[in-house]
């Protein structure tokens, strides 16, 4: 098993390295083919942490995972655009997946270059798609630079937030960490307990989430605004268990809220 020290120390020394493997990362999962099952997104995030820690620098790491996916879109449409057909005579990509892509593509025209970057399985597809379609090249770069740029930029820096967030809170906290994992063990022992007799906390959730959902769509702001932005409606039609996504969606970011305002009281920093 390799000395997780000496790979960290590799990496500080030679972190140009690290920024061409995000940014041959961020490139494949551009790829219609691979793309559909590389985690580029999350193997992005983990490379914001590092970032945190002063392995990589944060900067070159946005560039480089903004240069990757770009080139990355940029190298599915033009295959698209010169061997699309072949490739979707011969099946190569999963026909399912690229049915879903193209209702996509036909639904939001060039936005879908922006909107599908962060629409899980269909992502690496629908550049594949705009050059099937003969979509015009300016229109493409256009939203493929934006798309590229604000993919890096939410993944790094997330990843960034939280590695500084959980090392801040482990160096001000560390004399209370037993405390705090036995805490979590307890609450990992009671949730499975509960969920062993009947599940009630999952069925309480789903509950929660169907209430929450019809609740949001009452409200006439909401309306409007899902009315202007149909993407949000495609999301409920087209996502498995939608409600269950949004209710878990508003309690992270409502933790994350709570958590910043904790440190800031707190003074952890």
């Amino acid at each position: 098993m390799p000395d997780l020290n000496l790979l960290l120390s590799l990496l500080t020394k030679f972190a140009w390295l690290g920024n061409w493997l995000f940014f041959i990362l961020a490139f494949i999962e551009s790829a219609p083919f691979i793309g559909l099952i590389i985690p580029g997104a999350t193997l992005i995030f983990v490379g914001g942490f590092l970032a945190s820690q002063g392995y990589l620098n944060t900067w070159d790491l946005i560039i480089f995972a903004s240069a990757g996916a770009i080139c990355g879109d940029f190298f599915s449409y033009s295959l698209g655009r010169w061997g699309g057909n072949w490739i979707k005579t011969k099946k190569i990509i999963n026909q399912s997946i690229l049915k879903h892509g193209e209702n996509f593509f036909k639904r939001y025209g060039d936005k879908s270059i922006f909107f599908g970057r962060f629409f899980g399985p269909i992502r690496a597809v629908i550049p594949f798609i705009a050059g099937l379609s003969r979509m015009r090249r300016k229109p493409f770069i256009l939203w493929n630079v934006l798309s590229g740029l604000a993919w890096a930029l939410l993944n790094v820096l997330l990843g960034h937030f939280s590695g500084t967030l959980v090392t801040s809170i482990f160096r001000k906290w560390s004399s209370r960490l037993s405390w705090i994992l036995i805490l979590i063990l307890a609450i990992a022992i009671s949730y499975f307990v509960i969920k062993k007799r009947g599940g009630s906390i999952v069925t309480y959730f789903r509950t929660s989430s169907i209430y929450f959902t019809k609740r949001i769509h009452s409200y006439t702001w909401f309306q409007k605004f899902s009315a202007r932005y149909p993407v949000i409606n495609d999301f409920f039609k087209e996502s498995k268990r939608a409600e269950e996504k949004l209710l878990g969606g508003v309690l992270t970011f409502s933790l994350l809220i709570f958590i910043y305002l904790l440190v800031i009281i707190l003074d952890i920093f």
